[in-house]
């Protein structure tokens, strides 16, 4: 069994790749306990970044040999290829060279903010051919590990501008609705005398327009995930 566990920043897109990823079962919020619990061995536990577990290498280590004990396997999105005895060398290395990883996350930290470059208005000419080609293969339908792999980008890149995205859609819809209930109101007037009858009409009618769209943008990502299993 795939079992995912989400814990800490930006839990939703946590949970959205470990979902892309096809997890039969989620655990959320820290219920690592809970983790522990469930799984039997052979199962693979799928976690985004160890950072999900804790920062602090000693503990780390005590999460690692928990997981050890029950015999299952390990697969960290950001960094798949690493087995679990690999991690426990570069932790263990990580305790005796801990002031020496300070540059170096000092140089991560620079990464994730180059990575914010890619965007429609980036001064880079590179970077907006890229956004562009993304937001197309986006609007396409493309899973997102397919468009980053394609694009050799981060898959958090790829994450970040699909969620710039459907904050755009839903501000489009909303707006749709705003014009849709004026349209509707002036409509309605032209029937009915009185106002308070004026506005629920429009309200019910803005409503199921609004969950209709909702309800299709939402139902092809569950076909989807039915087909795949």
């Amino acid at each position: 069994m795939i079992v995912g566990y989400a814990c800490g920043y930006q839990l939703d897109q946590q949970i959205e790749q470990l979902e892309d990823y096809a997890v039969e079962e989620l655990f959320v919020n820290g219920d690592f306990r809970g983790l522990l619990n469930f799984v039997k061995a052979a199962d693979e536990v799928v976690i985004l970044s160890w950072e999900v577990f804790s920062r602090d290498y000693r503990q780390l280590l005590i999460c690692l040999n928990q997981l050890e004990d029950r015999a299952v396997y390990l697969t960290v999105l950001d960094f798949p290829e690493l087995s679990m005895e690999e991690w426990r060398r570069i932790f263990q290395w990580s305790l005796r060279n801990e002031r020496l990883l300070h540059p170096r996350l000092i140089a991560v930290g620079s990464e994730a903010k180059r990575d914010q470059r890619y965007s429609l208005f980036s001064r880079e000419l590179e970077a907006r051919i890229i956004y562009r080609e993304v937001l197309r293969s986006l609007l396409a339908k493309q899973p997102v590990r397919q468009i980053a792999n394609y694009q050799r980008l981060p898959i958090e890149t790829v994450y970040r501008i699909k969620q710039e995205v459907g904050k755009v859609q839903l501000a489009g819809i909303l707006l749709v609705c705003f014009l849709l209930a004026i349209f509707c109101l002036k409509v309605v007037e032209n029937y009915f005398d009185q106002i308070w009858l004026q506005i629920i009409i429009c309200l019910v009618m803005v409503v199921i327009i609004l969950w209709n769209v909702l309800a299709d943008s939402e139902e092809e990502p569950l076909v989807k995930k039915k087909t795949d299993k």
